[in-house]
């Protein structure tokens, strides 16, 4: 976390299980991403200051605090990035985090379940990159051009 260029992609997997934030950073790098995993929930606000990852994979369950809480702590970063539950409890638990993290103006992704479904992780990380991607080389679009087509068409005529 030493350098200071970051690339246009960048993913923080926040779990205390190592296997499983390793899985996840494993798949990410292999889609082009920057990534790396941070079990210490304390550091997190600290963390998305310094280093502001555009996507953020969480657990709901961690030793310090349990991920409903940190949804509220992403609220009050205010984290602009996207997040990706991922968690072993239960579907109804995710479906109530990800309607808490719509509530609070987090822009939700998806809920996964443990274990992760690779194809299914990579599929979704692919997709988001190619949008970042898209979103960081696109040029300016016709609106920002057109007062200047006008004033040349304009120069043009006289």
């Amino acid at each position: 976390m030493a350098q200071e260029n970051f690339g246009c992609c960048r993913l923080l997997a926040v779990d205390d299980n190592k296997d499983c934030s390793e899985l996840i950073v494993r798949t990410a790098l292999k889609c082009g991403y920057e990534a790396f995993p941070l079990a210490d929930a304390r550091s997190l606000l600290e963390t998305i200051s310094r280093w502001q990852p555009h996507i953020i994979t969480l657990d709901l369950c961690l030793p310090e605090v349990d991920g409903f809480e940190i949804l509220s702590l992403l609220k009050t970063a205010q984290f602009s990035g996207q997040l990706i539950i991922v968690s072993g409890q239960p579907e109804y638990l995710r479906d109530q985090a990800l309607r808490l993290a719509s509530g609070h103006g987090l822009r939700m992704l998806t809920h996964m379940s443990k274990p992760i479904e690779l194809a299914q992780l990579r599929e979704l990380l692919t997709t988001v990159k190619a949008s970042l991607d898209q979103s960081v080389s696109e040029p300016l679009g016709p609106t920002a051009r057109e007062p200047l087509n006008e004033k040349a068409n304009h120069e043009d005529r006289h």
